[in-house]
């Protein structure tokens, strides 16, 4: 009501102020009576739009109007973030329950396994292996002489062979990877086995030749290999007599440059015992292989206390260790590998304690089915042995795919 008041005084203001502008206007500067008029009706007509414009009243409605949408966009905002909310939850219980799914399906997957390893186990006296491994021609015990002159013989005429045995994941068995080795025929058609052409081939100047040959058999094995399965690689024993040699060396990684697309399929094998006493020449043809993308293998561990940070350092991925002394050493005897960490791990946690620097545990020679079932326990992620496939000769093996196949037809078996 008092503003009703207000206005009117006002407007009665404004009013009498456009008379008096309009009297004055025609008494004393003596303007027409129209123009008077003209000029009193503008000064009201001013003075009401300028009281007009400062009125509260019409910014009401748009305060009111902004209020209501600051309402409606406050209710907006909370809806979304409820719904933000909602999916936040069924995010968290999908990957909740998948990531329960995949771990049930594991557990279900490894009990399986080792309830079938244990059944087998307490049934090989009676359940003989019907498929033995090939028997193989060797040659006969001869002077050092002759083995020199039959291995040279052998490397003239091309008969170094590359045998192939698997290397399988736990617990599915599937095939992972495949270890090369090098067997020479005299011209009797008998097998030379490395522990007789080594002794004879490393003091000769001979072993570099094998090497060369072996490398340009595994390169093209592996070529064939990647067409069928990239995921496969393989495993190529190296002497360290070549890998300190640097007249062979030069050759031998140019050859490799020519092949870098296949670093993620081979793997250099060297034993311990040689890793060991590598010379400064050696060590350092690894950091060039190493380079170009390619990795590294140790085998024939007599025990698992490696440092760690030595393997890492030099490009050392895979570490083979005898699945019966991993178990002996790691159950038993509580062996533990060299890290920089101070404290103690169980034997469950050692192969993680090896994936932490990069370097996958296998536990090769596995023969039968009792040191698979505790090697699960150990929650080891590989294994190699005669249980698995024993070595064969590639040129028995029409293709890749064949051997695969015949491997899981006698696993299956």
């Amino acid at each position: 009501m008092f503003a009703v008041v207000v206005h009117a005084i006002l407007v009665i203001t404004y009013v009498a102020l456009a008379v008096g502008l309009g009297s004055a206007s025609y008494w004393l500067y003596e303007y027409s009576a129209a123009v008077s008029v003209c000029i009193g009706a503008m000064f009201a007509n001013s003075c009401g739009l300028f009281h007009l414009a400062l009125s509260p009243k019409g910014n009401k409605l748009s305060q009111t109007e902004k209020i209501r949408l600051d309402n409606q966009f406050a209710q907006l905002k909370e809806a979304q973030i409820e719904v933000d909310d909602r999916l936040q939850i069924m995010k968290e219980t999908f990957l909740d329950e998948a990531q329960k799914r995949e771990e049930r399906l594991t557990n279900e997957l490894k009990e399986l396994s080792i309830g079938l390893a244990k059944y087998v186990a307490l049934n090989e006296a009676k359940l003989k292996n019907s498929q033995s491994a090939p028997k193989i021609a060797m040659a006969p015990v001869r002077s050092e002489r002759g083995l020199l002159n039959s291995v040279r013989e052998a490397i003239e005429s091309n008969r170094v062979e590359l045998h192939l045995q698997p290397v399988v994941t736990l617990p599915q068995r599937r095939i992972a990877f495949y270890e090369s080795f090098t067997r020479l025929r005299d011209a009797t058609g008998g097998m030379i086995m490395p522990g007789e052409f080594l002794r004879v081939a490393e003091p000769s100047g001979l072993v570099s030749e094998i090497d060369n040959m072996l490398l340009l058999k595994c390169v093209q094995l592996a070529r064939r290999m990647i067409k069928r399965d990239k995921r496969i690689a393989m495993f190529c024993n190296l002497s360290p007599t070549s890998l300190g040699d640097e007249n062979f060396f030069v050759q031998f990684v140019d050859f490799l440059k020519q092949n870098r697309d296949l670093a993620g399929s081979m793997i250099f094998e060297l034993p311990r015992e040689a890793f060991d006493r590598l010379s400064m020449t050696a060590e350092r043809n690894m950091g060039r292989l190493f380079d170009l993308g390619f990795r590294f293998s140790i085998d024939r561990c007599d025990a698992i206390d490696l440092d760690l940070r030595k393997l890492e350092r030099m490009g050392v991925r895979y570490v083979k260790v005898a699945g019966d002394t991993l178990v002996r050493q790691l159950l038993r005897e509580g062996v533990r590998p060299v890290t920089g960490l101070a404290r103690e791990f169980e034997a469950q946690d050692v192969a993680s304690l090896f994936a932490r620097y990069g370097v996958d545990l296998i536990a090769d020679r596995v023969e039968n089915e009792r040191t698979v079932v505790e090697l699960l326990e150990l929650d080891l992620g590989y294994a190699q042995g005669n249980l698995f496939g024993p070595p064969r000769p590639l040129h028995e093996l029409q293709s890749i795919e064949d051997d695969i196949e015949a491997i899981g037809t006698r696993l299956a078996s």
